[in-house]
């Protein structure tokens, strides 16, 4: 190694080594600022949210602060939290959990086994739930092997009800007040899995996309929902795009009287109308993933070639053959999801080069009857089987009945039986998937992450990893 020849420089070089050193090494305290488009009344994970919105900022949200007995691994499967351990008896009748030593609540009291118990039966009647030493035991009316699988909803996160209008949990961070725009969140400093390094979460309710951006950009929010279409903006200011796998399904849905066998061609003709490859290259910036099938591959496990229905379509001179009322179609949109209207309007703009008129319809109140619907699906990230029930759920027993005479796949079906109702469900082209779009957020120059992204790959908010950087020193001598 070479020597310094004087004392100056070598000092100079140990000061440049720590300057490196501390910008690297997180920092305790400050304030996160969050935005989101929701208005969340309660965080009471057996409350049920006022819509989807709600829904999935509560999801995104309450597992901070209440956590379950187990959780969904980013990586896949199952991975134990408050539960270290569980095992089943009598066919799966009987579940014994072991609580997780050195848990302790918001308040600085242990987790104790009772807490569990009790927080349970306030949201499962017919489950009887009793303490047993260092665990909890669950005694069921029937089998149900999936039993931990269903503890990772949010409704079956652990809350220790102090008073009827305080709840207490186990999370990285504790409720320290909700007001009619905002919800602050206070670090856990005796969190069980270490103190997170922001002092404070501070989420603004209410923000519309439009002002979701503008707050990022001028330094008023440090994690924003991001659109697919604003996420080359906010790379080109070099600012940072967090991604979950891909969550929401859109898919169009075809209604009763254009369902039947005499308009299969003409569903099979727009189905491969429009480039889903384009669609998510450039309107959707290269964001999402083109959808053969309903499920995703990374969560169904098979390609989409062995699901998608192999049906040709009508050629553009026999479309152009038919009546005029019988190609052309009404395609519905919710009124408050301006990024499937972006789609449909570019399945639109596709299917008329095939000789397919369509129409989109935005409707604010009363609209004529239309003819398919581009519906959005969240999707669970856990199973197959599970994922599968839950889409068809989303889509509707009419729908259902319509394109399939097969039931939603049991909980804790094997992968076959998944593929052949997914099969089923697509053969005769009533519900076309589209694409499968991640859930984005902007993050803001001050924000840094200690072991993992701001979102896990299934959605979550890893916000205990987040950290604030320090300002630049010519910004702290800024008067």
């Amino acid at each position: 190694m070479k020597r310094f020849r004087s004392a100056f420089p070598a000092f100079a070089s140990a000061c440049l080594a720590a300057v490196i050193v501390s910008a690297a090494r997180p920092q305790y305290g400050g304030t996160l600022r969050i935005d989101t488009r929701a208005n969340i009344r309660t965080l009471d994970p057996a409350a049920s949210p006022s819509d989807v919105v709600e829904t999935a900022a509560s999801n995104r949200i309450a597992p901070l602060v209440f956590e379950p007995l187990v959780f969904v691994d980013p990586a896949g499967g199952l991975k134990p939290l408050l539960a270290a351990s569980w095992e089943s008896q009598a066919g799966g009748k009987r579940w014994r959990f072991r609580m997780r030593g050195g848990v302790r609540l918001h308040d600085g009291t242990p987790l104790e086994p009772w807490h569990v118990a009790t927080s349970l039966r306030g949201v499962e009647s017919t489950w009887t739930i009793a303490a047993d030493g260092d665990a909890i035991v669950i005694d069921l009316p029937q089998p149900r092997p999936s039993l931990p699988w269903e503890l990772t909803d949010r409704r079956h996160a652990i809350a220790v009800r102090r008073t009827p209008t305080e709840m207490i949990g186990t999370g990285p961070f504790r409720i320290d007040r909700i007001d009619a725009g905002r919800v602050w969140l206070r670090a856990h400093d005796s969190y069980w899995s270490g103190r997170p390094f922001v002092d404070i979460v501070q989420i603004e309710m209410g923000r519309s996309f439009a002002a979701q951006l503008t707050d990022l950009e001028v330094g008023r929010a440090d994690l924003i929902e991001l659109q697919p279409t604003d996420a080359r903006r906010l790379t080109q200011r070099g600012l940072q795009v967090a991604a979950s796998r891909p969550l929401d399904l859109f898919a169009l849905v075809f209604e009763p009287h254009r369902a039947g066998s005499s308009s299969e061609p003409l569903r099979r003709s727009l189905a491969r109308a429009f480039e889903r490859v384009a669609l998510c290259n450039v309107l959707l910036q290269g964001r999402a993933e083109p959808a053969e099938t309903l499920l995703p591959a990374w969560l169904s496990g098979y390609a989409p070639a062995f699901a998608a229905p192999a049906g040709l379509p009508l050629s553009r001179s026999a479309i152009m053959r038919l009546p005029v009322d019988q190609r052309t179609l009404t395609l519905r949109v919710e009124a408050g999801d301006a990024l499937a209207r972006s789609i449909a309007e570019r399945i639109a703009v596709d299917a008329r080069e095939s000789g397919v008129l369509v129409t989109v319809q935005v409707p604010a109140g009363l609209a004529p009857r239309p003819d398919v619907r581009l519906v959005r699906v969240g999707l669970d990230a856990t199973s197959p089987d599970r994922a599968l029930a839950r889409v068809m759920a989303a889509l509707g027993s009419r729908t259902v009945a319509l394109a399939t005479n097969e039931p939603a796949p049991a909980i804790g079906a094997p992968l076959d039986v998944v593929l052949r109702v997914e099969r089923a469900l697509l053969e005769a082209s009533i519900v076309v998937p589209v694409a499968h779009v991640p859930e984005l957020y902007g993050v803001g120059e001050r924000v840094d992450e200690w072991d993992a992204q701001p979102v896990t790959a299934t959605g979550g908010w890893n916000l205990a990893n987040l950290w604030l950087k320090p300002p630049a020193p010519e910004a702290r001598a800024r008067p």
